[in-house]
């Protein structure tokens, strides 16, 4: 044989074999299994598990967020800080409502499991909240209503700084009452560089009835606060 002619043959083998791994699958991670909630127990704490469900709760602290999620089999909290929150894709569909999945490790707070995610990229938002609050207003709050989730409008009538956030009081014309935004929930609160006295706000949250602070409307997730328009004129 030839040096061309065996060239070309090799040449030949090549092109072939390319075509066979073009059309070869790609090799794909397997999909992480999903551990029932109700499987899991404070032995777990530690473990590394992947669990899906329903967001039927949500609170904020100091340092990030707590989700209460339900899959049906079981109950937890998933517990997001602040700093992963923010790379939680589709963050701001994330709510009471969404379906939720969630990787993370095992862990036990005052008897409670609960999965913390290690990085935002851990929390998969598989379908988009779509929250249900009654419509109240201001001036119809009363103790009664402790625990009650909200959904008030008004406008901004005073922004008062405190050590773990800020107090906003919203009016309505029926009546005035204060909303506590804590400060993770404040610093990402969608175009908080328009959330002036004389604005007008949309806010979702939890009544807080308390005989030394009186009532207190406390929203959860940045994404419960919205901004209805721009700074109007002469806002301070």
């Amino acid at each position: 044989m030839t040096f061309r002619a065996s060239t070309g043959l090799l040449i030949g083998t090549l092109i072939a074999c390319e075509a066979l791994l073009l059309r070869a699958p790609v090799a794909r991670g397997a999909e992480p299994v999903i551990t029932p909630m109700g499987q899991l127990t404070p032995a777990d704490k530690g473990r590394v598990v992947t669990v899906q469900g329903s967001v039927v709760g949500a609170d904020s602290f100091s340092s990030g967020f707590k989700l209460t999620v339900n899959d049906g089999t079981g109950q937890l909290t998933a517990l997001i800080w602040a700093s992963d929150f923010d790379h939680v894709y589709n963050s701001y569909r994330l709510n009471v409502g969404a379906v939720v999945k969630v990787m993370g490790k095992v862990d036990v707070y005052n008897g409670t499991i609960e999965v913390v995610p290690d990085r935002g990229g851990d929390v998969d938002v598989v379908k988009f909240a779509k929250r249900d609050a009654r419509k109240y207003a201001l001036g119809a709050l009363t103790g009664n209503d402790h625990n009650a989730v909200v959904w008030v409008e008004g406008v901004v009538a005073d922004i008062t700084p405190a050590e773990d956030g800020a107090y906003v009081l919203v009016s309505d014309g029926t009546g005035a009452q204060k909303v506590k935004l804590y400060g993770v929930v404040a610093a990402r609160i969608p175009g908080r560089d328009k959330l002036w006295v004389g604005q007008r706000v949309s806010v979702v949250g939890r009544v807080k009835a308390r005989r030394r602070t009186g009532i207190e409307i406390v929203p959860a997730l940045p994404h419960d606060v919205y901004i209805l328009g721009d700074k109007p004129a002469g806002a301070k």
